[in-house]
């Protein structure tokens, strides 16, 4: 394995484990805030992330241009990182779409999912996505899939529904008071998986264009009015900024979703799969149920039980037959 490869998968890996920590920092997060306001105050922080990223790469470009000028070389290399130019009207509507998408979509049903449910059984349910952006991939990118893949993908819709309704019927049977929630965590698990399959879906036809650090910083900036508008309207008259930061385990659950699961982790996962190829880095992806599983353990004191693992593996299993032999298509 080349020196360059090697370093593209321990991007991808440090990517991956941020984003197996977003369903547990979320559940950190709604111990004191509710889901609508969570969802903002993540946007709001990882825009100003984002903003000091724009504004800093902003200047290095100017600062790169009148050393081209000044320079006798007619080239220079671009780094991979640096936004070059401001996006255009039609890109701007794009973005705006993502942001709603990546910023809004995914991370609020996430939250209203685990005000219902467990991250670890999150975790179990989200195994599916990457058949979600298959599926996106089909109806907005036109791509055509083998047979196989689609054989994969009902193995895998079916291990996730049975796993569903078993949950569901354990606790029909055991704490009917709560046999709802299951069914309202399942709703927006799937909204969840809608939102990031569009998102994603949409943002890599971007990339054809721009960075990922681009789509993922213009997205937020674009959507940053709405979400500090948000969060400053519905910020509890009665919690004080000061007793927020006291409240450690929430106020850093929201630091992280904003930093590393939206921001950095986004990032890294860009650069990885640019530099490695989706079809090897986006493998890597199939580790995050797992990771979840753990931080969840170790974090929140969530039961794992065995049944959770296998289904888990059998679910990740199906989708990486199945992704494999999307993949194969495209090479063939």
């Amino acid at each position: 394995m080349h020196a360059s490869q090697t370093l593209s998968i321990s991007i991808g890996i440090m990517a991956v484990i941020m984003f197996a920590g977003t369903f547990p920092a979320t559940k950190l997060a709604l111990d004191l805030y509710p889901p609508i306001l969570a969802t903002c105050l993540r946007a709001s922080s990882a825009s100003i992330f984002a903003l000091i990223f724009i504004i800093t790469t902003f200047f290095f470009n100017e600062q790169k241009r009148k050393i081209l000028m000044e320079s006798e070389e007619p080239e220079i290399n671009h780094s991979p990182i640096i936004i070059t130019n401001i996006p255009s009207i039609a890109q701007m509507r794009d973005l705006l779409f993502v942001g709603m998408m990546l910023v809004f979509g995914f991370p609020g049903a996430v939250a209203f999912a685990l005000a219902n449910v467990s991250s670890s059984y999150s975790a179990v349910v989200l195994a599916m996505l990457p058949l979600f952006l298959s599926a996106a991939g089909v109806l907005i990118a036109k791509e055509r899939p083998p047979i196989l893949f689609w054989a994969c993908s009902i193995v895998a819709a079916f291990l996730v529904t049975s796993f569903m309704l078993k949950s569901h019927f354990s606790q029909t049977y055991s704490l009917t008071n709560t046999s709802q929630n299951i069914m309202l965590g399942n709703f927006w698990l799937f909204i969840a998986c809608f939102c990031a399959a569009v998102g994603y879906t949409k943002s890599a036809a971007l990339n054809k264009h721009m960075s990922g650090f681009t789509v993922i910083s213009w997205g937020l900036c674009l959507t940053a009015p709405v979400s500090i508008l948000f969060t400053f309207f519905l910020w509890p008259s009665n919690l004080a900024i000061s007793d927020a930061i006291q409240h450690g385990r929430s106020f850093w659950g929201v630091i992280y979703l904003g930093l590393f699961s939206m921001f950095i982790g986004n990032c890294l996962w860009s650069i990885a799969l640019s530099r490695g190829g989706i079809a090897t880095i986006g493998q890597l992806q199939f580790l995050q149920p797992f990771i979840t599983l753990f931080i969840s353990f170790w974090l929140l004191n969530e039961l794992i039980t065995f049944e959770m693992v296998i289904f888990a593996a059998s679910v990740t299993m199906a989708v990486v037959v199945g992704q494999r032999e999307r993949f194969k298509a495209h090479l063939t």
